[in-house]
Parts: structure tokens; sequence; C-alpha cells
């Protein structure tokens, strides 16, 4: 097993943070994000047919076009939710 498959079978057990999974995860450092458990929950072309602006970033280049069109997608929206930044 992986070390990136140890550290999805910790956070589909709820652990996060700083995990020592098993005796062969020790010694370094090992960060589990608690979303990597959606890993194995997400199926990645169901989630892309939901996606309402697939469209407007489907011919970008780089990183800046796909953020900027994400916006005007966001800007466009009457109800959109305040971006909040995640919890380190």
């Amino acid at each position: 097993m992986t070390e990136r498959a140890f550290r999805i079978a910790a956070a589909t057990s709820g652990e996060f943070g700083d995990v020592r999974f098993t005796r062969r995860t020790g010694g370094g450092d090992l960060f589990v994000n608690p979303l990597m458990a959606i890993y194995f929950a997400v199926d990645l072309d169901k989630l892309a047919a939901r996606c309402l602006y697939l469209e407007r970033i489907e011919n970008t280049i780089g990183r800046r076009q796909v953020i900027t069109r994400i916006q005007a997608f966001r800007d466009e929206l009457l109800d959109a939710r305040i971006p909040r930044a995640f919890p380190h």
C-alpha cells in the first residue's frame, strides 16, 4: 500500500492532520487532509456533468483564466455564497 493510500484510509476513518496510520508511515511528515476521504466517493464524470460553468473553463489556458471565468460566472448569480478561507 502506498503512502497516499494510507492517507486516504486515514481520512476515511475520520483522521486528519499529522496522523501515523501504521508503523510504515512513522518517522516523516504525513499530513492527512480530511477531504482525501472523498477520493473514494466521487464519480468525476457525474460531478463534471453538474458543473454549471464547465463550458466556460473548457478551453482555458492557465490558472488565471480559470479563476477569471469562474468569477465571471459567480458575478452573474443572484444568491452566490460569500467565499471563505478553508481553515488549515
